[in-house]
């Protein structure tokens, strides 16, 4: 049975990539992932209050080797 590590990241605007969420940033940092054998499965966008986002959280699987 296949089994799977998890790695989860989160992106604050401002924090993170600098004063933006720059979308170039965000796809160098998934190829990037991707790369190791990471596989974006989810991404959330968390409110903090009125509908701003306070940060982009993303999941990422991939196959665990013993």
């Amino acid at each position: 049975m296949q089994t799977y590590e998890y790695k989860v990241i989160e992106v604050k605007p401002g924090g993170l990539w600098g004063t933006k969420l720059d979308p170039q940033d965000i796809e160098d940092k998934l190829n990037s992932m991707a790369s190791e054998g990471w596989e974006l499965v989810n991404s959330l966008d968390m409110n903090a209050y009125e509908g701003m986002t306070s940060k982009i959280v993303f999941i990422f699987k991939r196959a665990k080797t013993f």
